[in-house]
């Protein structure tokens, strides 16, 4: 643990440094005592409304155009952390407690899959992302994200003690049971999704040690290159190392980053015309981002950010900006905990095509960011009378849109076009 006030006078230098020596012990702070909290911490919004460098990078204004829908209830009783469409029109989906089932086009859940993992770990969020490989129709390959307690890692003294680790498998023939399970990569991180891009390799977002009672500044990580938490990641659908990543063949880096400098990213998805991963991000006391990220570069956390710690102290003197680090397209103040994102190409909303969905967790509604480029020109907010936790959104084959409510009685709720 590094001393707050060296971290202080140093950080402008210190966090954007490369650590050279490998660390065999990724660190995890310390344990709450049950059912309590840091004194003097808290996450309720406290009036910090900082600065955006351009008009509409927060705050845009309402949507003038929309559309007319109704909601149905498509499937129910679940404990979903992510969704996917499968080619044939069925559901992928991957629960919380670890458990992965397919939805059928008539919105009945299978039972869970057999053949997980046996080294998954079963307290907290065992699962948190599940992926059809592009080939799914020949191959039957899924990639999916879930926790392991390492070696020697002791839950009683350690919060959120478990690594994030991406697997492969294939589906039976008779959708019972997963074959052929293979771990790819231990990714370090408290959590993250996994996606495939169109050249079929695989990027994976990490999050670093986040919530009450942690301290920005003393978790440096997302600027470490030797360090995968805070990160995107991108790897072959094997496992291996893409040659053009950014950092292969630096002395001290891991040759699996493509970008850095992310605290707690928690959906993942692809533009479907550049082509380039979107994330959307949890600051802390405020700061939630949706980024554009590209290979290389440095999205800023903990040197720069839209947030405060949650004793209400600002990171780094509220520095927002910093050259050499990226801006986010969008942040919010105070915090919405945005969730899974997907872009909307369809046909049954015209007026939504091309725009990126949000799930928000602690705003309890449904996000559409209308965006001219890579800049937001308007916001509007869905499904504000559900008052439900929504954990992630994907475009159905059939143009509506897909949305999924968060806990143990989670729904799976579909947008269609009113008539």
């Amino acid at each position: 643990m590094i001393h707050r006030s060296l971290v202080a006078s140093a950080l402008c230098v210190a966090l954007t440094a490369v650590v050279v020596a490998q660390n065999k012990t990724v660190p995890r702070p310390p344990a709450l005592p049950a059912g309590q909290q840091p004194p003097g911490e808290s996450a309720a919004p406290d009036g910090y409304a900082p600065l955006p460098q351009w008009l509409g990078q927060t705050r845009a204004p309402a949507a003038t155009r929309t559309e007319a829908f109704t909601v149905e209830t498509f499937a129910d009783g679940l404990n979903g952390a992510s969704f996917q469409f499968l080619p044939d029109g069925r559901i992928l989906l991957g629960e919380r407690d670890g458990h992965i089932r397919i939805v059928g086009k008539d919105g009945k859940a299978s039972e869970p899959l057999a053949g997980m993992p046996t080294n998954m770990y079963a307290m907290g969020q065992s699962l948190f992302s599940v992926y059809p490989d592009r080939g799914f129709a020949s191959n039957r390959t899924i990639y999916f994200t879930y926790a392991v307690l390492p070696a020697g890692a002791d839950p009683a003294k350690q919060r959120s003690p478990a690594h994030l680790h991406v697997a492969n498998a294939r589906i039976a023939a008779d959708d019972k049971r997963l074959e052929g399970v293979k771990d790819l990569l231990d990714a370090e991180g408290i959590g993250g999704r996994v996606i495939q891009a169109s050249d079929d390799t695989l990027f994976i977002e990490t999050t670093v040690p986040a919530g009450l009672g942690i301290i920005s500044a003393d978790w440096m990580q997302p600027q470490q290159l030797d360090s995968l938490m805070g990160k995107v990641l991108r790897i072959n659908a094997d496992g291996s190392i893409p040659k053009d990543n950014p950092f292969v063949g630096k002395t001290g880096a891991r040759p699996e980053i493509f970008a850095l400098g992310f605290r707690d990213p928690q959906g993942l998805t692809i533009h479907p015309t550049t082509g380039k991963v979107w994330t959307s991000e949890h600051g802390p006391r405020g700061g939630d981002e949706i980024n554009e990220v590209e290979k290389g570069k440095n999205y800023g956390f903990p040197v720069i950010g839209y947030g405060r710690d949650y004793n209400g102290k600002p990171i780094n003197g509220d520095k927002t900006t910093q050259p050499g680090m990226e801006q986010p397209v969008y942040f919010w103040t105070p915090d919405i905990a945005p969730a899974g994102i997907a872009f909307y190409t369809g046909k049954m909303f015209p007026a939504w095509n091309g725009n990126l969905f949000v799930s928000s967790l602690a705003g309890r509604y449904l996000i559409r960011l209308v965006l001219e480029g890579n800049r937001v020109v308007a916001e509007e907010r869905l499904l504000t009378d559900f008052d439900a936790r929504i954990r992630a959104v994907n475009e159905g084959p059939d143009g509506a849109l897909y949305v999924l409510t968060d806990g143990a009685n989670g729904k799976i709720l579909r947008l269609v076009k009113k008539s």
